[in-house]
């Protein structure tokens, strides 16, 4: 199967994608003009797709009508009228029998709705958003959504911590976006039967009930080889949770914060052991300090990194780190973007001999680093293009080496 890059590339190669602002950090597309009119005349002639507004009238005549892919848009000065109920069970305003896609939105309200919706007669929904500012989901409505067996794409807001059994149902999802302030989602055991999953992105969640730090139940064997994406896992250390990742063998970018532990074993930071994902390119972590002042109590021990040599893109947020920590760093051989926030340098100082080269970064980014003294050998950033400084206030010299390369 060709990653979404690939398609991307082809795409474009050939006309139909045209690529803007290609140099900076999040380059844009946009579809040919021909392209696009040929699109819209062909969705239009099939009846693709629709837009629905909570003021629209109902019409039994034309369900049979009923595109293929809906956007339904409620529209907040009508809605307290309370005459605009979604798939009611015993009265549908709409015919859902053909339905792929359906997202619904409207505007932002203080007491999200979730009770006036009934999806579980959308039987053939491949694809379901629900506006998390407008729309709340709770037990009841999620059980429901956990029905929908042809399920690929699912994206909600909820404040639910646990996954219902039923939610193993969903055996056709491959992404899962979860929109969930306030509350760490546990996400063990129920997407172990998802094996089609690509995409896990939610806010916070976890493998085990942090409150409890009960012991993770884990079939023997059991694997998510398809999973790509899994974004934002609280971690903090267990035994339970030493090789998790080797469940997901085939990770290509992970997002997590870890909260600040003490592995005894090898008097260090711990931290997860990460190098069994061979396929791991971009990873971002955010470090949790025990420390109620937010800075970790111990700057100067060394952190336990076991780096994947396959990572490209890493970003650290609020380590306290030693140059040796950095050393370990610059020996990833395929590293090309690090990214460094909030990092407390040991000593504020950063010394690079020449025997720490970062061999293929192109891009380095420091923001608020505490970092006062920066020294660096001719030949430790030889692939460099792009240097990026922002809130380093207490830098006393910029190394000259760098002087073309600053932003």
């Amino acid at each position: 199967m060709k990653s979404v890059k690939e398609v991307m590339y082809n795409l474009i190669s050939s006309s139909l994608v045209i690529l803007f602002n290609e140099i900076s950090d999040e380059p844009s597309c946009q579809r040919h003009d021909l392209v696009h009119d040929f699109c819209l005349i062909k969705a239009r002639e099939e009846r693709l797709v629709d837009q629905i507004s909570s003021s629209t009238p109902s019409s039994s005549s034309s369900q049979d009508l009923m595109p293929r892919i809906v956007t339904i848009h409620y529209n907040s000065e009508l809605l307290w009228l309370n005459n605009f109920v979604l798939f009611d069970s015993n009265k549908k305003r709409l015919s859902g029998k053909y339905l792929y896609s359906l997202t619904i939105d409207g505007d932002k309200r203080d007491d999200c709705l979730s009770d006036t919706f009934h999806l579980r007669h959308l039987r053939l929904l491949r694809v379901l958003y629900l506006d998390p500012s407008f729309i709340k989901v709770n037990d009841s409505l999620l059980n429901e959504i956990c029905m929908l067996n042809h399920l690929r794409y699912l994206q909600i807001g909820t404040e639910v911590k646990f996954l219902p059994l039923s939610f193993s149902n969903l055996w056709s999802l491959e992404t899962l976006v979860v929109e969930n302030d306030g509350t760490i989602l546990m996400l063990l055991p129920r997407i172990w039967d998802l094996v089609k999953l690509r995409v896990v992105h939610m806010n916070t969640c976890s493998f085990f009930d942090m409150d409890t730090n009960e012991p993770i139940l884990i079939v023997e064997d059991t694997k998510l080889e398809k999973l790509r994406l899994l974004e934002k896992l609280v971690l903090s250390y267990s035994k339970c949770i030493e090789d998790i990742f080797q469940r997901f063998p085939n990770l290509q970018m992970l997002v997590f914060d870890v909260k600040e532990s003490w592995d005894y074993s090898t008097e260090q930071h711990w931290f997860l052991k990460l190098d069994c994902l061979t396929e791991l390119e971009e990873l971002t972590v955010c470090f949790k300090s025990s420390n109620d002042s937010g800075s970790s109590i111990a700057t100067n021990q060394q952190w336990d990194f076991h780096f994947p040599s396959s990572l490209k893109i890493l970003s650290l947020y609020d380590f306290p780190l030693t140059s040796d920590s950095l050393s370990t760093i610059a020996r990833l051989p395929n590293l090309e973007v690090l990214s460094l926030y909030g990092t407390i340098i040991h000593g504020e100082e950063w010394n690079i001999g020449e025997e720490d080269t970062f061999e293929n970064v192109k891009c380095l980014k420091l923001n608020k680093v505490t970092l006062a003294k920066w020294e660096v050998a001719e030949e430790s950033f030889p692939a460099l293009e792009k240097l990026k400084l922002s809130g380093c206030r207490k830098l006393e010299k910029i190394p000259s080496s760098f002087g073309i390369f600053i932003h």
